[in-house]
């Protein structure tokens, strides 16, 4: 069975979806204001990974990507090119999925834009109001996380930690910790006319609609990566939980380390991005791909081209064991094939399995049979085009 580390146990779980054969994910996803860099890349290269597996064990999959085009660098963005905020998202949207198809991306089940879901926030933000979890102060409504008992515990902070972090600071706030659920108070030349006044649905609110949109009470996976678990996956399964009125509606949090460059993140802000597409296009998506699980999901990567070429002596002997496949398989490439498999249920141990991929090239090559199922599955689960 496929056991996935849950960052809020801390721990390897069994993946016991809610609904039998069916698993439902959510992805944080991109915020619509320019092309996708490889940490980018990387969190949807693993998640594809992921499905392709667990497509393979006759699991189904329902993927839901959230597209943030609610956000200041959006409106900034459009400031910039004097457009309307939404000319600029769709644009970048268009762009995003053009990126999903050259990294031969095929797992994700719909998009979803926030800005089509701001009715749905106002709602959600609605009942919690009358429920006097939420409050208003001058003119923002924030969620009052003290209802909550482990706020916190999905980031692993105590109530003095979170307490040491400026978050979403404005007068008459109740305690430091409360998550904003709608800014009035900020003039980002956009804004929504609703209810609570003229303002922004902020960030937290605007996935928590979306998912309950689209999966209602429960889903199993919500994944992104690491650095979003403080404010955003905590704010995100605090919400959840008041709306439903559930402890548990996801079963694991999967998060996915960093791509570094230099050490530093590598991040927009920074200006130290690389493009997925100018990788892909340069060395195309199958030397990426096996350079992203050649390193463990949840660890960190500190890119160079360098070390993405030492992984095409692979590349090159799965080509070349391509050419030597036959209509059966000798029984020590059936193990060798079988323990391929098996790698991906202890944490989708990706390294574990190129090893044993690298084993699988070098006896074909060497003259052991492998059938041209058996090749193709290894491949179809890596999104290797053969």
């Amino acid at each position: 069975m496929l056991k996935l580390f849950n960052s809020f146990s801390s721990k390897k779980e069994d993946l016991e979806p809610f609904e039998r054969s069916l698993v439902k994910i959510f992805i944080c996803g991109p915020t619509l204001y320019d092309y996708t860099h490889l940490g980018h890349a990387r969190i949807f290269l693993t998640y594809d990974l992921l499905c392709r597996f667990l497509r393979d064990n006759n699991y189904a999959t329902d993927v839901l990507v959230n597209m943030t085009d609610i956000n200041q660098n959006v409106f900034n963005k459009a400031k910039e090119k004097g457009d309307d905020y939404s000319v600029i998202a769709r644009f970048y949207s268009s762009q995003f999925m053009l990126d999903l198809n050259l990294l031969n991306i095929k797992s994700i089940s719909r998009l979803a834009h926030v800005s089509d879901y701001v009715s749905s926030m106002e709602k959600e933000i609605s009942k919690l109001l009358e429920q006097k979890i939420a409050y208003s102060a001058n003119g923002n409504i924030y969620l009052d996380v003290s209802t909550l008992k482990d706020y916190g515990a999905l980031s692993k902070q105590s109530k003095e930690q979170l307490n040491l972090h400026r978050l979403d600071v404005g007068p008459n706030k109740k305690n430091q910790e409360d998550i904003m659920l709608w800014n009035c108070s900020e003039d980002f030349g956009f804004s929504w006319n609703s209810q609570f006044g003229k303002g922004i649905p902020w960030w937290h609110i605007q996935d928590t609609a979306v998912a309950i949109e689209n999966f209602d009470r429960n889903y199993d996976i919500h994944g992104g990566a690491r650095e979003l678990s403080y404010p955003h996956h905590e704010a995100h399964l605090a919400q959840y939980r008041l709306i439903t009125g559930s402890d548990n509606p996801i079963k694991i949090w999967m998060h996915v380390g960093l791509v570094l460059s230099n050490g530093e993140k590598m991040s927009k802000s920074l200006g130290n991005v690389v493009w997925a597409r100018d990788l892909v296009h340069r060395y195309g998506q199958n030397l990426l791909r096996l350079y992203i699980f050649s390193s463990h999901y949840r660890n960190d990567i500190d890119f160079t081209e360098s070390d993405l070429l030492t992984k095409k002596p692979l590349l090159e002997k799965l080509y070349k064991a391509r050419s030597k496949v036959s209509d059966r398989s000798d029984q020590e490439l059936v193990i060798l094939v079988e323990n391929f498999f098996n790698s991906f249920n202890d944490d989708l141990n990706s390294p574990e399995a190129l090893e044993i991929l690298d084993k699988i090239c070098t006896n074909v090559i060497g003259g052991s049979n492998l059938s041209v199922d058996n090749f193709l599955r290894v491949c179809r689960v890596l999104g290797i085009e053969s």
